[in-house]
């Protein structure tokens, strides 16, 4: 996948990233980039390369274990005098609060020990916190109580102040929404968010959670050290047959050999069964080839309960492009091994 030249602007920039373990290729030819203020999420399974490809742009990898043409807000983590001013160029808030947090201390003892090691003036250091804690919605009557006694929204929150509290370039963020409860997931984006428009920092959301792409400018999508996909949520989804126009269609006792049948029909794009008796289909000429489907399904006596329209969102893209790269991977697998066996 091709970059675009680097600029002033651009905060982080990778080309023909690759990361080796002995024998096993952990990031494959991986290249993108990004400007300043951007919001990118990185998505895909465990063992995808997320967290591999964000610990070679935190200096957290050996250069004998990568190759590539790398920069972090335009040093090149391939240089170990590079590293510390690397680092006091980025943030990172950790998927465990624990893990950057002292749960016995206040959240302005947190910042002070936190800021001791950038060399902050106390004064700055009281007053930048503050300010963050006041755009996170951090009640003031925490500020001075032990952490631990905060809600997990609060902790959360908290430490993502710490992570900004130096004004890095680039903040990285470990799964932001893990361990916060599904109701307040969209609030912690949404605090990303706020965060973002108001500081202008550049961020990193590594994540499960594809609801994140909500608030992306970009998302890579990662399969087995591979980068699929890096474009915004909206683009990728208008890759889709009619710009992303889906039919929900519920039928009684839909089963595997239905879905079959639909997906050879011609005007049949792709077929996702996204619940116990309902479909969703993707077809090219929505609007003309959908009174055909109908039509067909009608003719076979499949007795359709509901229909709607609706458009796919970030989370159907993301299930279609792995789906396809996955019956990719197994139509190559069986080549081989039928080509493996005209061998004597």
């Amino acid at each position: 996948m091709e970059t675009t030249e680097n600029s002033n602007n651009t905060m982080v920039f990778v080309e023909n990233l690759n990361v080796i373990f002995g024998d096993k290729q952990i990031v494959q030819d991986v290249s993108f980039n990004v400007e300043e203020g951007e919001i990118i999420g990185m998505f895909g399974i465990s063992g995808a390369g997320k967290t591999t490809i964000i610990r070679v742009l935190t200096c957290q990898i050996d250069k004998k274990n990568w190759s590539g043409n790398v920069l972090v807000t335009g040093l090149n983590p391939s240089k170990k005098g590079n590293h510390s001013k690397i680092l006091s160029n980025i943030g990172y808030v950790p998927q465990l609060e624990l893990l950057n947090l002292y749960f016995e201390l206040n959240p302005m003892v947190n910042v002070e020990i936190f800021t001791s090691t950038y060399g902050m003036d106390k004064k700055e250091a009281k007053s930048t916190a503050e300010k963050l804690f006041n755009i996170l919605d951090i009640p003031q009557d925490t500020w001075k109580k032990r952490v631990k006694k905060m809600s997990g929204g609060e902790k959360k929150r908290l430490s993502m102040a710490i992570g900004l509290i130096h004004n890095p370039k680039v903040l990285f963020l470990d799964e932001p929404t893990t361990g916060v409860d599904a109701s307040k997931r969209y609030d912690i984006l949404s605090y990303l968010k706020k965060l973002n428009q108001q500081l202008n920092t550049t961020m990193f959301i590594i994540t499960h959670d594809l609801e994140a792409a909500l608030i992306c400018d970009k998302c890579a999508i990662l399969r087995e050290g591979k980068l699929l996909e890096f474009d915004s949520p909206q683009n990728l989804i208008n890759s889709l047959p009619s710009n992303g126009l889906v039919a929900r269609i519920s039928i009684e006792n839909l089963n595997q050999e239905i879905i079959n049948t639909i997906q050879k029909y011609p005007f049949t794009e792709k077929v996702l069964r996204v619940g116990n008796e309902t479909i969703e289909v993707l077809m090219e000429d929505f609007e003309d080839s959908l009174p055909k489907l109908m039509k067909f399904l009608f003719e076979n006596n499949l007795k359709v309960y509901s229909m709607s329209r609706d458009v796919a969102n970030f989370r159907r893209y993301f299930q279609i492009r792995i789906q396809e790269e996955e019956e990719i991977e197994n139509r190559l697998n069986n080549s081989e091994i039928l080509n493996g066996g005209d061998n004597p």
